[in-house]
């Protein structure tokens, strides 16, 4: 069903006051300001400092030199205090406003699984890993798997940290932009989340089967809940990417966007073998993720800095994980990681965060 065909009086949506917009277009601008303004202030600051002595070649080296700067000071109090802000301000916090409505809320997402069937698989029994359980990533509290809310909530985050007006669902058709042009029949969505992931893809690839994983049961009620609004049908289940249950030579293609520095380097490496299981020989596993590249030692430092600023406990892991080692290992064939073309042009400040934004391509 096109969305123009949709019924809006069938869409979950929490009731937003005009202060409610207002505080987090308020709030939006205070990151835009960090992003900017006050990283190129810190950048200069950076500079400053060094003089004429040589410059740091590595993160441990410029680490020393940006604890000293007010301008970084303020920056981690900033990236801390307005994720929290956004989350947890009564009246105007996410948590609040979705609690507001939270009895229709829950029987709308129950409703939608109990009619899914089979479309929608969910494991009580499953043991959540604890590098999952332990962190409340992004300073979600409880993280997004112990409230039936979670899923609504992280859908509400995601959407509230972009600009004004900007669409949240852009970052996934840049990166499937990316992708070689070709038909893909069965595709699997690595962490599929609230579900935005599989809808845009399905909106580009209409041959696709598509199936998504998650460990989050809230997550997966809201993916399923989006994909009827939607007309889509998904194949979701609540599963534990270290040991997918799928058959041998499965998928076409593996996604996701910027899951490699939420997992542990040991995880991580097992997830990889399991996603080359499951692909069939020539499929390919791909998508986006930030932390390596040509970032200058300075900006990598406060890439790295975002694993205590903001609850991203292993992207210091991550930032120096050898991806192409760890790829070929599990047996990849070939193993391909470029720059993130969409972030990438004259108009992008070399060095900057984005550019150490990178596309991995990892065949079977």
């Amino acid at each position: 069903m096109p969305d123009s065909l949709r019924n809006d009086k069938d869409i979950l949506e929490v009731p937003e006051s005009r202060d409610f917009r207002a505080y987090h277009a308020f709030l939006r601008s205070c990151r835009n300001f960090m992003e900017g303004p006050l990283v190129q202030q810190m950048g200069s600051a950076y500079d400053e400092s060094i003089g004429d002595v040589a410059a740091p070649q590595t993160i441990e080296e410029a680490q020393p030199v940006l604890d000293d700067l007010l301008e970084f000071q303020l920056y981690s109090w900033c990236f801390r205090h307005f994720q929290r802000f956004k989350y947890h301000r009564p009246d105007y916090g996410i948590f609040d406003t979705v609690n507001q409505d939270r009895d229709h809320i829950i029987a709308e997402l129950e409703s939608a699984a109990e009619s899914a069937g089979d479309d929608l698989r969910l494991d009580d029994s499953l043991e959540l890993p604890e590098y999952y359980r332990f962190v409340d990533f992004h300073q979600h509290s409880g993280g997004v798997h112990s409230d039936p809310l979670d899923g609504l909530s992280y859908e509400f985050g995601r959407r509230t940290t972009n600009p004004a007006h900007m669409d949240p669902n852009l970052i996934y058709r840049l990166s499937y932009s990316q992708f070689p042009d070709r038909a893909f029949d069965k595709v699997l969505d690595w962490g599929t989340g609230h579900g935005a992931g599989l809808i845009e893809w399905q909106k580009i690839h209409p041959e696709s089967e598509c199936y998504g994983v998650d460990l989050s049961a809230p997550c997966l009620k809201l993916a399923q809940k989006r994909a009827q609004e939607h007309g889509f049908k998904f194949k979701l289940s609540q599963q534990d990417i270290e040991h997918l249950d799928f058959e041998d030579d499965t998928f076409d293609c593996i996604f996701h966007l910027f899951m490699f520095h939420e997992i542990p380097p040991v995880n991580l490496k097992n997830a990889l073998r399991e996603a080359r299981r499951v692909l069939k020989p020539g499929g390919l596993f791909i998508g986006p993720e930030f932390g390596q590249g040509d970032g200058s030692p300075m900006f990598r430092a406060v890439q790295q800095s975002h694993a205590w600023n903001n609850n991203e406990t292993y992207t210091a892991a991550w930032i120096d994980f050898d991806m192409d080692k760890a790829a070929r290992d599990v047996g990849f064939k070939t193993v391909s990681i470029e720059p993130f073309k969409p972030y990438h042009s004259d108009k992008v400040k070399k060095g900057s965060r984005v550019t150490s934004w990178r596309f991995y391509q990892l065949e079977k």
